[in-house]
């Protein structure tokens, strides 16, 4: 009889187990922003980075929501000219009043999107208007990829440091901090997991 218990505590742990690691795994919202072009942005120290993205943009995707640090990933379509392939990993910054995450942007180089600066300019322009979206990110190493679901872990990751040149200066793969036009990346897809 007492088989029978055990037997019954460990069915019922199994099947608990697999319902909690099912509604965690289902229940995590990914929303999926694509775009025609994009920019990554060195933001001023490692990690921190300004993400633009830039036609294509549904004007119905909502600004000023990121309440916390999301885990994204960055894929660059395959035909794209400039890192064809390749993904990164972003943790999100947290929106604020003076910086809303993410911002429908208007920036300098106006249409031609030309990455002059990393700034938001306050216009009476309807900020809409160049169908670009400024995320601030901060750039994780591959390794982290075991923090998001299975299926986005085995990516063509490219990272910040993979070493260091002959004058001891880190080297870096990320799509960001090349001279115009290789500044400019894309078609890109940016998932967030929520």
């Amino acid at each position: 009889m007492k088989f029978i218990k055990n037997l019954c505590v460990l069915a019922f742990t199994v099947f608990l187990f697999i319902g909690l690691t099912y509604k965690i795994a289902s229940s995590q919202e990914i929303i999926t922003i694509k775009s025609n072009e994009a920019r990554l942005y060195f933001g001023g120290l490692f990690p921190s980075y300004i993400f633009y993205m830039q036609g294509g943009i549904p004007e119905s995707t909502e600004t000023a929501w990121v309440d916390k640090e999301y885990w994204a990933v960055l894929e660059i379509d395959k035909s794209s000219k400039v890192h064809p392939g390749e993904s990164t990993i972003f943790k999100l910054k947290r929106t604020s009043k003076a910086s809303p995450q993410p911002e429908w942007c208007v920036t300098e180089g106006g249409s031609e999107f030309a990455g002059k600066g990393p700034a938001c300019l306050k216009t009476p322009a309807d900020p809409k208007s160049m169908n670009q979206l400024r995320f601030k990110v901060k750039t994780q190493y591959s390794e982290t990829a075991t923090n998001l679901p299975a299926e986005f872990q085995n990516k063509n990751w490219v990272q910040y440091e993979v070493g260091y040149d002959d004058d001891g200066v880190s080297l870096n793969q990320l799509p960001g901090r090349l001279p115009p036009p290789d500044h400019t990346f894309g078609p890109v897809t940016l998932y967030i997991f929520k």
